[in-house]
């Protein structure tokens, strides 16, 4: 007797049901999707004790005519989709027929609908899949559709529900995402207490402050036409966070594909490589990315849920989303960065101040080597080389009147920073009177004719709390976090000076095994590896590393190699700088002052001096994407004040 038996249909509608209806918002989700299919432009839906008892969606659609009520609950009929070449041009949310017939089998289903064609409803009530009743209703143009008592014949489904609060929440998050693709169409959502989301039907920027509320649209950046790549088939719209407006996890990123909501690691790449170094270190940003692309070039049939996509070609899509979001923080950073000018030099200080300018110099060049690990940053050092003065020859500031019966800071790379300036002193009386916690100077380097060498077009007001530089520039405050401003000027210098001179053999050669697309992009990359010092020798299915520059031997190979792949969709220059990043940016976090260290006039004034760019603005972010500089316009104090309304 053979062991083959063939399933029933009302069995493997309810497996089918497993992966088609995992829990109510999954309900939601299928039915709401089949009233825009319809055409609706309003969509109700309703729910009790989180959907497992009763959940329904009406909707002003099309209609379902009489003579099709029964086939729309057998298993794959559907009227979106009638050879397999359609796939290829299809635009309807649903397509595959499986929906209805799965959510039947394993729940009660009222369905009343009025067609346009005809002047009655009809109305067919299931249970567990089978028909129970067909008779004539009453009701507008339209569909309204009543699960209840989801999974009642599946009680091992059941259990594993969470509590109605949970499965509820479910719900809304599955509204908010439908709202946010289809933002013209009107839907809102009630449960036992009222109306929980509504969307009365308008733009995206609509939806999102109906989603999210109207604070956070204010700090999202709009994408527009002019920001897009070049890619002129892919089209990308939507909203992205601003810079400093980041979440802690991906759960405010939303990817809309001709309209389907649905998640793909390869936009949310893009977008995240898109904000470069803005981004701190588990810190993401917020955007919902409007994605219209030719259906032909995607494919939504990879999953029964139609959540996942694949692309016929995913460097495509990368590059339009990576270029759109980029342009578009691009265009609305620039209008925040803050610019200092260097004030004029007098005739007779001009010869003084460029010396000066010279030891910085100087001391910086110390300070990269040192950074990479040539010698101890904390460490005096009283060597001479040629061409400049040895630190135990230059004079140090008496900042004695800074600590307050405090400890002196440690060593540290501002120890550098002390030249040869005779008879500096700090006269500003209320540094003498000990006032706590602020630090105030007049911002200028008083010498001892009287003269005063200004570093920038602004005053320095002092160091509050021994970890922020107050500076005044016009009308604005600017507050400077020291040890993110040193540390972007570290790390700015280490990579200007960073270079792979050598490579050095391994005692025992690296095996790295790739996949397909792995081996295929190392093989593209394989001169810019060796121009780094890489020699990779191919052993069978294996590629053996014999060896790798220097400033790399010492690193977690597996993990290199990890972030190096990571990189295989991105359009920008791969360089050795850039995938030791992480490592970079720690050397120069090391290196630099830390917060709670009090620094004298001229400290500071070196900062501010470095801290400008070539361009005369001050770097916003330090490089592990944390803010380094924040202003306060005179207006907003005086209305803190109440000088003005």
């Amino acid at each position: 007797m053979g062991k083959i038996n063939i399933l029933q249909p009302n069995v493997f509608n309810m497996l089918a049901a497993g992966e088609v209806v995992e829990r109510p918002s999954s309900v939601v989700k299928e039915l709401v999707e089949n009233s825009l299919d319809a055409g609706a432009t309003e969509v109700y839906i309703d729910i009790e004790l989180g959907g497992t008892r009763k959940i329904q969606v009406s909707d002003n659609g099309i209609g379902i005519v009489k003579e099709d009520m029964r086939a729309a609950f057998l298993p794959h009929a559907t009227s979106k989709l009638s050879s397999i070449s359609d796939l290829d041009s299809l635009a309807t949310l649903g397509f595959r027929g499986e929906a209805l017939a799965s959510i039947a089998s394993v729940s009660n289903v009222t369905l009343i609908s009025a067609p346009k064609s005809q002047n009655t409803a009809a109305k067919i009530v299931l249970s567990g899949g089978k028909v129970i009743s067909e008779s004539e209703d009453s009701r507008n143009e339209g569909t309204i559709i009543t699960v209840e008592n989801l999974f009642f014949n599946t009680p091992a489904r059941l259990k594993f529900l969470k509590k109605p609060q949970s499965e509820a929440r479910y719900i809304l998050d599955t509204v908010r995402m439908l709202v946010l693709a289809n933002p013209s169409v009107s839907i809102t959502l009630r449960d036992e207490d009222g109306v929980v989301l509504s969307n009365e039907g308008g733009s995206l920027a609509d939806a999102i402050c109906a989603v999210y509320g109207a604070k956070t649209a204010d700090k999202l950046y709009e994408i527009r036409s002019g920001n897009t790549g070049s890619t002129g088939s892919i089209k990308v719209g939507g909203y992205i966070s601003a810079v400093d407006f980041t979440k802690p996890n991906r759960t405010y990123q939303t990817v809309i594909i001709n309209g389907r909501v649905v998640e793909d690691a390869t936009v949310q790449t893009a977008t995240e490589k898109a904000y470069g170094d803005y981004l701190m270190k588990r810190a993401y940003p917020m955007f919902v990315l409007d994605i219209i692309m030719p259906f032909d070039e995607v494919d939504s049939n990879v999953h029964p849920g139609k959540t996942e996509v694949r692309f016929l070609d995913r460097q495509k899509v990368f590059s339009a989303v990576y270029h759109s979001v980029q342009n578009t923080i691009n265009d609305n950073v620039k209008d925040i960065t803050y610019g200092f000018s260097a004030a004029p030099q007098t005739a007779e200080h001009s010869s003084d101040y460029v010396a000066q300018n010279t030891e910085i110099s100087s001391d910086f060049g110390d300070i990269i080597s040192r950074a990479n690990g040539i010698s101890d940053i904390g460490g005096n050092t009283t060597e001479k080389s040629e061409g400049r003065i040895a630190y135990t020859a230059q004079q140090r500031i008496d900042t004695s009147a800074f600590y307050q019966g405090k400890s002196a800071p440690k060593n540290n790379v501002y120890n550098d920073f002390a030249f040869l300036h005779s008879g500096n002193a700090l006269k500003d009386s209320h540094m003498n009177a000990g006032i706590p916690k602020v630090v105030c100077s007049d911002g200028l380097a008083d010498s001892d004719d009287g003269e005063v060498a200004r570093v920038f077009d602004g005053r320095i007001i002092g160091q509050a709390f021994a970890t922020y530089l107050l500076v005044e520039r016009d009308d604005v405050i600017y507050i400077i976090d020291q040890h993110a401003a040193h540390e972007r000027i570290l790390y700015d210098r280490i990579v200007a000076g960073f270079d792979a001179k050598y490579s050095q053999p391994l005692i025992l050669p690296y095996k790295l095994v790739l996949t397909g697309s792995e081996e295929e992009y190392i093989d593209g990359i394989m001169p810019q590896l060796e121009s780094f010092g890489f020699e990779i020798e191919k052993n069978g299915a294996a590629n053996m590393i014999k060896a790798v520059p220097s400033s790399v031997a010492d690193m977690n190979f597996d993990k290199f190699f990890g972030e190096l792949f990571e990189n295989r969709l991105s359009e920008s220059e791969i360089t050795l700088a850039g995938l030791l990043k992480e490592r970079l940016c720690q050397q120069a976090c090391k290196a630099a002052i830390k917060g709670g260290e009090t620094l004298s006039r001229i400290q500071i004034e070196r900062v501010i001096k470095n801290y400008v760019d070539e361009l005369g603005n001050l770097p916003t972010k330090c490089p592990h994407g944390r803010p380094a500089v924040v202003s306060v316009a005179r207006r907003d104090l005086e209305k803190l004040f109440k000088r003005i309304v």
